[in-house]
């Protein structure tokens, strides 16, 4: 009688040891499978203006390109926005960066005005905006 209360003991202890290394695990692999954001990558947002001469019309060429280290970002919305005298940007076009990350606007103003390329960002890219540029009218 003695040795089978010994095996009962024996046998519970045994089961209590399986279940806390259970509950050991369970717990270690729910703090390891924690929700923390990722990383955004930063990016940068270039910008050049160029005039061309179209059906007798001085049209310049506002072109940029959306980068981040080591990745093409192809499929981006791009804004260009025209700045005003009080510094507040409004927005005149919008485009989809291309294969590369280009994009190009065409802008035919009739007066000096400034203009910024802005990208708004997403879940994983910070957003940027460009330097500003002048286009004379």
């Amino acid at each position: 009688m003695r040795s089978s209360l010994l095996a009962r003991r024996a046998g519970a202890v045994a089961a209590a040891a399986v279940i806390a290394t259970t509950g050991v695990m369970a717990v270690a692999g729910a703090a390891g499978a924690s929700t923390a954001p990722a990383k955004r990558l930063h990016t940068h947002l270039s910008i050049a203006d160029k005039r061309a001469v179209e059906h007798h019309k001085h049209v310049t060429i506002i072109a940029g390109r959306l980068t981040t280290p080591g990745f093409r970002l192809p499929g981006r919305l791009i804004f260009l926005d025209r700045v005003t005298a009080r510094h507040k940007p409004v927005i005149v076009g919008r485009e989809r960066t291309g294969r590369f990350g280009g994009v190009a606007f065409a802008v035919a103003p009739r007066v000096k005005t400034h203009y910024v390329l802005v990208f708004e960002g997403t879940p994983r890219l910070h957003s940027s905006h460009s330097r500003v540029v002048t286009v004379k009218g």
